[in-house]
């Protein structure tokens, strides 16, 4: 593994744990709730602005637009999730970042663990983690990114559900994150879950009437969050521009209980009102076992591991849908 670049703050050239211990709060509220946490990266020179931008030649040069979003910073919280940057922007990426005090954006770096020194702050992490969850987390893991997020000063990230578990960081800057218990159907439906399943990234709708039952967490630079998988959640920077880092992790469990979303949302497509995942482990099984027979069996993107079983039924269903009227 690449040796950690340490924290200026740190004083050691060893390398140094990243997510400070936090006694039984990660043991008992891992992909459960959503909870505070200390890390040390803050003033971590891979975070200053022309290391970033540099970051982000790197990554558009190795994979083009799929690793950056961009967004206008004064997307409102509802905006949707799923759009990419015309390519005849990427270009302006780099100018957007140098001056992000005053450049009006919202930038995220993906699959930034290409770059070998943030690669070492990934793993790094994720020792802290299974530490402190009390087990070995790599076995169950199918899948593993590190973004960058960045965003002028009063950006809004907006609301969204991910199919990851995730810890984000705040390195610079500070924000307000609000994020939903993923367990409240008033929240996020089952509907809206089925569909993100089958790719719609924008499916989780924010609710104005909801925003009470928001969990309100302050993000200053040196503090994290974790998210659960599945949870809501929307930032809203403060004064000065914001940095962070997130560690994103698919679970075995997790894609798994995709695929039982995916079977009731082309049930749901057909008429039909199916069980809702988790209330009969039985159906769950079986629906689990029939997309289990259309995924790819080795994929190659995070995308084919969620989403390539849900892919080949699309066009069938389309046709079915024309056929019967529904």
């Amino acid at each position: 593994m690449p040796t950690l670049t340490p924290s200026v703050n740190s004083g050691s050239a060893a390398k140094a744990r990243i997510i400070e211990p936090e006694g039984t709060k990660f043991r008992g509220q891992f992909n459960d709730k959503a909870f505070l946490f200390t890390h040390n990266l803050a003033g971590n020179p891979l975070f200053e602005l022309p290391r970033l931008t540099k970051l982000a030649e790197f990554l558009i040069k190795k994979e083009g637009a799929s690793c950056v979003r961009w967004k206008n910073a004064n997307s409102p919280v509802d905006a949707k999730w799923d759009q990419l940057p015309p390519s005849e922007q990427l270009a302006n990426v780099s100018d957007a970042i140098q001056n992000l005090d005053k450049s009006g954006s919202w930038v995220v770096l993906y699959r930034v663990q290409n770059d070998p020194e943030y690669s070492a702050i990934l793993e790094q992490a994720l020792d802290d983690i299974e530490e402190m969850i009390g087990h070995p987390l790599r076995p169950e893991i199918t899948w593993k990114d590190s973004y960058i997020f960045m965003a002028s000063p009063h950006a809004i990230t907006p609301y969204h559900i991910d199919h990851e578990t995730a810890f984000l960081m705040q390195v610079h800057g500070d924000r307000k994150a609000y994020l939903w218990d993923q367990k409240d159907r008033t929240v996020v439906t089952e509907a809206e879950i089925e569909n993100y399943y089958m790719g719609d990234l924008g499916a989780g709708t924010y609710r104005e009437e909801n925003q009470g039952k928001a969990h309100e967490f302050a993000m200053d630079a040196g503090k994290g969050v974790h998210h659960p998988v599945l949870a809501p959640h929307y930032y809203k920077n403060g004064d000065d521009y914001s940095v962070a880092i997130g560690v994103h992790l698919c679970l075995r469990e997790v894609d798994q209980r995709g695929r039982a979303y995916q079977v009731n949302s082309c049930l749901r497509k057909l008429g039909l009102k199916p069980t809702p995942v988790g209330v009969n482990p039985s159906k769950d099984n079986t629906k689990i076992r029939a997309m289990s027979l259309l995924d790819k069996k080795n994929p190659t993107t995070k995308y084919d591991l969620i989403r390539s079983g849900a892919a080949r039924l699309k066009k069938p269903l389309r046709l079915l849908s024309k056929i019967t009227g529904k």
